[in-house]
């Protein structure tokens, strides 16, 4: 029986190029149809593909908000005032749609100092993510945003790889950084995404068994889901008996079940 009781917070990271956005789209499309709602999306890459994947129109990026306020032109006068005004931007940026809402957090910060303005979209982010049942957080390579404690603490940290030894590099770096994170992560997970397009090496199945993470399903390799994003259609247009989808499934029905037992 599926918990849904309990929210669920998955940040997805990896090598660029592992499928990362189309995996975080995928978790939004099975949550969904797993009756798991309302759904927050973040895309928290600076390549903002996450809106095209769900098939939204791109609202305004948290990152815009956040230039406009670091400004003295575009801050109101009092530090009540900052709060309320980062607040009504968030809520107006945000992208809706059924079962799910999208924020993007949009392009790196610039030169100046950002302390003072990230530390409200952080409690205004906080703030809104308690409405939601689950929340899949779409980030780039380098893990920026969680790195600058932007974004809430996380139930899991799936880690997306290839079964080719640079993805899986990339992997072990990123299990390497979540030790000097300033959030809490409740568990490690690696995800291998589009097998069975060849034979894994022996070199990568020993890096992946060194992983100190918890191991989910593979992904397999899914001509359809490649073909969406070139087609310009979205993971919704996918058949529910999609394999990727299924496996998809079938992952989030793991971690449900390590996130309800608590270990």
């Amino acid at each position: 029986m599926r918990n849904h009781a309990l929210k669920l917070s998955i940040a997805v990271a990896g090598k660029g190029g592992t499928g990362k956005t189309t995996l975080s789209a995928l978790l939004v499309r099975a949550l969904r149809d797993m009756g798991v709602r309302p759904i927050l999306a973040v895309d928290a890459d600076p390549n903002s593909g996450l809106a095209e994947a769900l098939g939204v129109e791109l609202g305004k990026p948290l990152a815009d908000i956040r230039e406009e306020r670091s400004s003295s032109e575009g801050s109101p006068a009092s530090g009540v005032g900052r709060v309320r005004a980062i607040e009504d931007e968030i809520q107006r940026a945000i992208t809706e749609a059924d079962g799910f809402d999208l924020i993007t957090m949009g392009r790196p910060e610039g030169p100046r100092c950002y302390c003072y303005v990230n530390g409200l979209l952080r409690k205004s982010l906080d703030s809104l993510a308690s409405n939601y049942a689950a929340i899949v957080l779409d980030n780039e390579a380098g893990l920026e945003h969680l790195s600058r404690r932007t974004t809430n603490d996380v139930d899991f940290l799936l880690t997306v790889a290839n079964p080719a030894m640079p993805a899986v590099r990339a992997a072990k770096r990123v299990v390497e950084l979540c030790g000097e994170l300033p959030i809490n992560i409740g568990h490690l997970a690696l995800l291998i995404n589009r097998t069975g397009t060849s034979e894994v090496c022996e070199t990568v199945r020993q890096e992946l068994a060194a992983l100190k993470v918890d191991r989910l399903g593979d992904i397999p390799q899914d001509d359809d889901v490649e073909l969406t994003g070139a087609d310009g259609r979205d993971v919704f247009s996918l058949a529910d008996s999609n394999p990727a989808l299924m496996a998809v499934r079938s992952v989030i029905e793991a971690l449900q079940k390590i996130h309800s037992n608590g270990s």
